[in-house]
This record gives C-alpha cells, sequence and structure tokens, in this order.
C-alpha cells in the first residue's frame, strides 16, 4: 500500500469544500429599484436616428444648396431673412434666374436657443419658451426679442411657412435638445423640486414629437453640418 500523500493544493481544496459545507450561505440582497437621478447639463438622451432619411434629405438633386448654423435665437432669425433673399434671387427670372425650385436651403439648429425655431406653436403654448434667456432673449427685456414679435402673430409655423412651402430643411441637434428639455423641465418643476432624469426625458420626447414640417433630429449639430457640406452644401457663417 503506498503511502497517502496531502499536497497543499488538495489541503486548500478541501479546507474550502469543508467551508462551503458548514457555513450557510448568505441570504439574497433584495435589489432596490434603480433611483432616478437628475442628469446633469451635458446629458444626452438617446433616441433612435434615422441616418437614411438625413441622407435622403441632404442628397436631393437641387442644383444649388445653402446651409447656416445660427448661435443664437435672434441669430436664427437673422439666417431665415438671408435664406428669403437668396430664395427670391434665384426664382428671379432677372436675377440668378434658376427657377422656383433651383435652391435647398437648411439650418442646423444645435448652439444657444436656435432650436425654438423648430418647435411648433403647441409647444411655444404648453412650455415657457418665451420665457428663456440668452445673450438675445433676457427675461427683463421682453420688448426688444426679435421673436416677440413673432409670437404675437399667434403662431410660429406663420412665422416659417413662406420658407417651408420653398422646402427649408431643419437638423435639430439632439445634444442640445436633451439641454433644452433640463431646462424646461427645471422651470416647470414646483417649488424647486428636484428634476428627475424621467421628468427631462418626458419633456425631450414631447419636444421632438412637436417639430415644424421638415425637421429631423441628428446626434450632433456639428457632425450635420460636416455632412452637409460633403453634400455640397453652402455653408454661410
Amino acid at each position: 500500500m503506498e503511502p497517502f500523500t496531502f499536497s497543499r493544493r488538495s489541503f486548500v481544496a478541501v479546507t474550502a469544500s469543508a467551508a462551503a459545507l458548514s457555513c450557510p450561505a448568505e441570504p439574497a440582497v433584495a435589489q432596490a429599484p434603480p433611483v432616478t437621478v437628475a442628469p446633469n447639463a451635458s446629458g444626452t438622451v438617446p433616441y433612435h436616428f434615422d441616418r437614411a432619411a438625413f441622407m435622403a434629405v441632404i442628397e436631393r438633386p437641387y442644383p444649388h444648396r445653402q446651409l447656416v448654423a445660427p448661435a443664437s435665437w435672434e441669430a436664427a432669425t437673422v439666417a431665415m431673412t438671408h435664406f428669403k433673399n437668396s430664395l427670391a434671387a434665384y426664382a428671379d427670372p432677372n436675377g440668378f434666374a434658376g427657377g422656383p425650385n433651383s435652391l435647398h436651403c437648411a439650418v442646423v439648429l444645435y448652439m444657444g436657443y436656435s432650436i425654438h425655431l423648430a418647435l411648433n406653436d403647441a409647444m411655444w403654448a404648453k412650455y415657457p419658451i418665451g420665457l428663456m434667456s440668452d445673450e438675445e432673449m433676457r427675461p427683463t427685456d421682453l420688448s426688444n426679442r426679435a421673436y416677440w414679435t413673432a409670437l404675437k402673430k399667434n403662431t410660429m409655423i406663420d412665422f416659417m411657412r413662406p420658407l417651408m412651402d420653398q422646402g427649408l430643411s431643419h437638423f435639430v441637434c439632439n445634444n442640445a435638445l436633451s439641454g433644452l428639455s433640463l431646462i424646461i423641465a427645471r422651470r416647470i418643476a414646483p417649488g424647486g423640486a428636484t428634476v428627475t432624469r424621467d421628468q427631462v426625458v418626458a419633456v425631450h420626447d414631447d419636444l421632438a414629437a412637436n417639430f415644424v414640417p421638415n425637421t429631423i433630429l441628428v446626434p450632433a449639430g456639428v457632425a450635420a453640418v460636416n455632412a452637409a457640406q460633403e453634400a455640397r452644401f453652402t455653408f454661410m457663417p
């Protein structure tokens, strides 16, 4: 009979097995439901980007294409005036004589409160959009806001309709929309209550479902500018 040998590895294995048999298993820890937390200012609400639809828009066979990316609401309204002038010049037989459907105008809304331009009347009525503030929209200076005149007409669509009827395309940055959704959620929260991510997502989804016609939500405005330029849009700073 050969002598029994007990190696260090065998000892560790046996000891571990014995410990497992002699010690009761720890009770399962109940998993608490995930806590909803307020997103930070840079948080982005996820969504499904329809890349094929975006590419189909920027690749439409217009012979002439212009692109703007305004940094504020006021700059956006000025850009719309530039578009109106360009469209008139191309349609004028004594001007560039390109015809009524020769120029495709597109705007990327990704900075400041320029994305307000893409929201329909229902959103302007539902949320305090008219009380947002940036360098041109100060709460203490309502009388001098460019958008205030448009609001007095009771509709943003009337303000934009002439351009939309001629095929104006809007590309809204999802990063900017997420930031705006957070601001709005905080403003409508009662008594300074903590805003949850679910509340921000609800505002985001509401805004995204209420764009003016010919609007596409894009992951990042800066990427949309680049893609449009690659599709032969002339970028007008």
